[in-house]
């Protein structure tokens, strides 16, 4: 539900939590780490790894697609994920 104000605040705290929403892909992502239960690929991918979370299978899985313009040309800004309120 767009401009629903509990996911604004839903993706403001994602943000917090170092999770990125990428406007095309319409998929939150996240760099991915050891701690994330994700097995890496080696070597890595230039500009590092990422993991995104499937809401089909509610699980964080690497991701392996390939990005026109690089995964990081997508990902909103802070600014655009801030919870906006009407004067």
């Amino acid at each position: 539900m767009p401009k629903d104000i509990l996911q604004a605040y839903a993706a403001s705290e994602l943000y917090n939590r170092e999770w990125r929403f990428h406007s095309d892909l319409k998929l939150w992502f996240k760099r991915a780490s050891p701690a994330d239960g994700v097995p890496l690929q080696q070597p890595q991918m230039p500009g590092g790894q990422y993991v995104y979370f499937d809401i089909n299978a509610w699980e964080r899985r690497l991701f392996t697609g390939s990005v026109h313009g690089g995964l990081n040309a997508g990902l909103l800004s802070e600014e655009e994920v801030r919870v906006k309120f009407q004067s």
